[in-house]
């Protein structure tokens, strides 16, 4: 139920606080950030296996992702490539060297490409090599890259692009030549060399580079290939499971196979409800895979007179691109997305993938566990936030809004209109959530590992068995945006809890076991609206919301209020932050996140905010910016949550904060 206040004692209430003392306000001056973020949860666009299960995967601001055979975790961030602030859009791996090659997330004619090279399986990295120009057109820009299987002494890389170039090396990728275009200068996207000596290129789209395309390029001479005539729009995936067969896919939901040697792509076939394949390997003769949305089509008949593709579920829609060596495949994506199939894409595990996770706890004592939730994701890591597994996933209706975990594995889930508990983060079984109804509650917070609160639009709810039993309802004096609780004060609870336009202080206290709350407005008067609260250890407490304020309880004291203004120098100056977010793992100690612009930020103090820094975050592709919740194993390392995970630790001062 709702409670009902008469406006002429909401008036009066306010009036005594104020005659009390309004918050008072403050300054900060922006200073360079003591915390540096490492994402772990970027775009992956091509991936490369030198042998089963050796694989290197690329992508967004240069990351690579590599495989670790043996070792405990089976996944690696390669970090001394991030020195090289390039945007990864093709790898390719042989069992002496990768090749990787540069461009910019749209893939841009007019890029100048730069060719990596690794002779360790992607743990480190030359310095990239610019190509040379190439044709009339004068391109540089290259966004795909393959070499033949001829002997390493022989071998022949080829580099080609959406200018129409096509470059060759014959030094391992040291050195590049550009090869002469043919009179029907095509745009290439897709590269592979099924023989030696041998590459076959495929691209184009009639919305921005001109009819699709293809070429085979023999030695130093690229000869254009006419495609069937039913193809008209984007050439999107190649894969060869022949030396002398390649197989192609369109926008249009196309499929053909070309015959290398006497350069015939044959008839277009429409795949299954024509839905086009992004990526495609075929591993072994006459089997081919494909990515298709939340979908992979498979064959294994493809040189029959009609080939028959099969659907097989994939659990993600973030998957870009897929590699195969025998049977073994791997395809990656957004999110940081791994999967791996050791039947030749019949069926698919999840290695790794990043969650789109709204809150998050880590703990010193869960030894590198970080448990997090989100509208339809759970996702555990083991690695202090690196790397990701998702016991839940396309979870409808779980909404997670709290985590109360008492170990590693086991855990409170307390959903906006659910509530699970877990021991082992594989089965989960059902409690009792605050309300059955669909507007649910968004803030909730636990203080023990059975006491947690919520509360709503005029309904405080509490639970003192973890939700074993019904939540108890009390009134609340307006709609809540966010709530929390002084960390283990249990004599009386002591909360607050925010709304649009005020911070309540409640106690709550047992008579005979019935429980009593009591709120009482406090004298913060915030010119935005609040999105967020949090109390640091010692029982000071942080609330933020829009324009870049935040607003400090003076010290203990959690009725009386600073405002701050956070000034802004960053680009769109015009505009301040939105703060979602705001966590404080010691006392002056304190991280706000949200948007700003085109970008999540993350504003941070060592001191209470007396001076802070800024730190922003491009969006990641498919994803809104933002920073929804933090996950402190220490107060020098947290780990972000939002649209992606990112990984902060701190470097103090020379005063040791």
């Amino acid at each position: 139920m709702r409670a009902v206040f008469p406006r002429a004692a909401l008036s009066a209430a306010l009036l005594i606080v104020v005659a009390l003392g309004a918050a008072s306000s403050a300054q900060a001056k922006q200073i360079p950030s003591t915390w540096s973020w490492t994402d772990s949860g970027p775009a992956l666009r091509a991936v490369s296996c030198s042998a089963p299960g050796a694989c290197v995967a690329v992508g967004q601001r240069g990351i690579v992702l590599r495989s670790t055979l043996g070792e405990e975790v089976p996944l690696a961030w390669s970090g001394d490539f991030l020195k090289y602030p390039e945007e990864l859009d093709a790898v390719t791996c042989n069992e002496t060297y990768c090749l990787s090659v540069s461009n910019t997330r749209t893939a841009t004619a007019i890029y100048t490409s730069k060719v990596f090279r690794s002779d360790d399986g992607g743990v480190s990295w030359s310095a990239g090599v610019p190509l040379p120009v190439n044709g009339p057109t004068k391109t540089r820009s290259a966004i795909a890259v393959d070499c033949d299987p001829a002997d390493v002494a022989q071998r022949a890389c080829y580099a080609a692009g959406a200018g129409g170039g096509v470059w060759r090396s014959m030094d391992g990728g040291r050195s590049w030549t550009a090869l002469d275009q043919p009179a029907k200068r095509g745009s290439y996207a897709r590269l592979v060399c099924p023989a030696a000596g041998t590459c076959v290129a495929v691209g184009g789209d009639d919305e921005i580079d001109g009819p699709s395309n293809s070429a085979v390029i023999t030695g130093t001479k690229v000869t254009d290939v006419a495609l069937p005539a039913a193809v008209a729009k984007g050439m999107l995936a190649l894969a060869c499971d022949r030396p002398t067969r390649c197989t192609a896919t369109d926008g249009l939901g196309h499929f053909m196979s070309l015959n290398v040697p006497d350069q015939d792509w044959g008839r277009a076939k429409l795949l299954p409800k024509a839905t086009p394949i992004t990526d495609l390997a075929c591993p072994i003769d006459d089997v081919c895979v494909g990515l298709a949305g939340p979908i992979a089509l498979r064959t294994t008949n493809l040189s029959a007179v009609s080939p028959s593709w099969k659907r097989r579920p994939l659990e993600t829609l973030n998957l870009a691109a897929i590699t195969c060596q025998d049977t073994a495949c791997v395809a990656v994506g957004k999110a940081a997305t791994y999967f791996e199939s050791f039947d030749a894409g019949f069926s698919f595990s999840r290695v790794n993938e990043v969650g789109g996770f709204d809150t998050i706890q880590c703990s010193p004592a869960f030894s590198g566990t970080c448990i997090a939730g989100g509208e339809k994701e759970f996702g555990v890591s083991r690695t202090g936030g690196t790397f990701w597994s998702l016991p839940l996933v396309g979870y409808s209706g779980l909404n997670v809004k709290a985590l109360n975990c008492t170990g590693p594995s086991e855990c409170l889930v307390l959903g906006k209109t659910l509530a699970l508990y877990t021991k082992d983060l594989n089965a989960f079984a059902a409690r009792h959530p605050t309300l059955v109804d669909p507007k649910g509650t968004d803030a909730q917070t636990c203080i023990t590992a059975t006491l947690c609160v919520g509360a709503n639009e005029g309904v405080v709810y509490t639970t003192l068995d973890g939700a074993v039993t019904d939540w108890t309802h009390n009134s609340f004096p307006d709609k809540a945006t966010s709530i929390a609780c002084l960390p283990g004060r249990t004599d009386p609870v002591t909360c607050l809890a925010t709304t649009r336009d005020f911070i309540f202080l409640g106690t709550m206290t047992q008579t005979n076991g019935q429980i009593r709350w009591s709120w009482r407005y406090t004298d913060a008067d915030p010119s935005q609206g609040l999105e967020a609260v949090g109390c640091s250890p010692g029982g000071q407490c942080t609330a933020v919301g829009g324009g870049g304020e935040i607003l400090t309880s003076n010290g203990t004291d959690l009725m009386s209020w600073t405002e701050l203004t956070l000034p802004n120098l960053l680009e769109p100056v015009e505009t301040r932050p939105l703060f979602k977010s705001i966590t404080c793992p010691a006392d002056g100690v304190c991280l706000a996140g949200g948007i700003h612009g085109p970008d999540a930020i993350i504003a941070t103090t060592d001191n209470n905010w007396a001076d802070f820094s800024y730190d922003a975050f491009e969006g990641i592709e498919g994803a809104a910016p933002t920073i929804k919740s933090f996950g402190c194993e220490t107060i020098d390392r947290c780990v972000a949550v939002g649209s992606t995970a990112l990984i902060g630790t701190r470097t103090r001062n020379h005063a040791g904060t």
